[in-house]
């Protein structure tokens, strides 16, 4: 028996579009943020991690010193790359919502607005008639209380 799923609306494809486009800017944003941080604070107070001591300036900087500046001169060019295609990213998803809203004619963000209220409808219906049968509920048990006790 094959299961039949109902098509999305086009409000409900830009929706999920939107949302698709925007988890990945996050996930690139927090990616941006993890390679333009520093080192965890366990690496800076490994002893293992070199550094020592330089008693002039002509003392060429440890290995393990002139490495970290290396990798973090890698790790800002790799954000500074970040950057630009975060912002290239933002700006493609600023130019596809303005294409949306240009593409969208009048009836259809009149029948989108439409859909929206009846939705709301149905559900102020339904939470109508709960709410009358609840209330009917607790009635009858109030007024068997009240006989029983009699």
């Amino acid at each position: 028996m094959e299961r039949i799923e109902k098509d999305a609306t086009p409000a409900e494809e830009w929706e999920q579009s939107l949302n698709a486009t925007c988890n990945r800017l996050s996930n690139q944003y927090l990616n941006l943020l993890k390679a333009a941080a520093a080192a965890p604070s366990t690496q800076q107070h490994d002893p293992r991690a070199g550094g020592g001591h330089m008693t002039s300036l002509q003392d060429p900087p440890p290995p393990p010193l002139a490495a970290n500046i290396a990798q973090s001169q890698v790790q800002c060019r790799a954000a500074t790359e970040n950057i630009c295609v975060a912002a290239s990213h933002l700006l493609g998803l600023i130019r596809t919502l303005r294409l949306s809203l240009l593409l969208m004619d009048r009836e259809t963000i009149e029948a989108e607005e439409e859909l929206q209220v009846i939705q709301a409808q149905a559900l102020t219906k339904k939470a109508r008639l709960e709410a009358a049968e609840i209330e009917k509920d607790w009635l009858e048990l109030r007024h068997k209380k009240l006989h029983h006790t009699d």
